[in-house]
């Protein structure tokens, strides 16, 4: 059971640095500077890859379920939201107050973290122990 919770705080970590990355090379690419729905989307595109390869590794250890893709989804979201307040907060110009309103104000984010529950679960549901075993 640790063992499991260890691996769900691993994916978490890995999916928030590689979302961090990605975004930020994102919002420095020339044509998508100043836009303010474009990189997003194409955030929420690079998401479902990013986050189904990330679950199959995690169900890699465990029998896949619907109900432990869920838990892995607000396990990660968890995560991911202790590492914003620590981490990306710093890169964002204001006082920490200003970062809370505008960061956790924006609802382009909230369709990230509802994207992210929904593809982990859907992929606990999703992946059988077919797929989970190596061939």
């Amino acid at each position: 059971m640790i063992k499991t919770y260890k691996r769900a705080i691993q994916f978490g970590v890995m999916l928030w640095v590689i979302i961090f990355v990605v975004f930020s090379i994102i919002l420095f690419l020339p044509p998508l500077q100043n836009k303010e729905l474009l990189p997003h989307i194409i955030l929420w595109i690079l998401l479902l890859p990013i986050t189904l390869g990330l679950t199959k590794w995690y169900f890699k250890a465990i029998e896949p379920t619907g109900k432990r893709g869920f838990q892995l989804g607000i396990i990660a979201l968890l995560v991911g939201t202790f590492l914003d307040l620590t981490i990306t907060q710093l890169f964002v110009p204001g006082t920490y107050q200003q970062f809370i309103t505008s960061f956790y104000g924006d609802w382009k984010l909230y369709v990230g973290f509802a994207e992210i529950l929904c593809i982990t679960t859907i992929a606990g549901f999703e992946f059988d122990g077919t797929y989970s075993k190596d061939i």
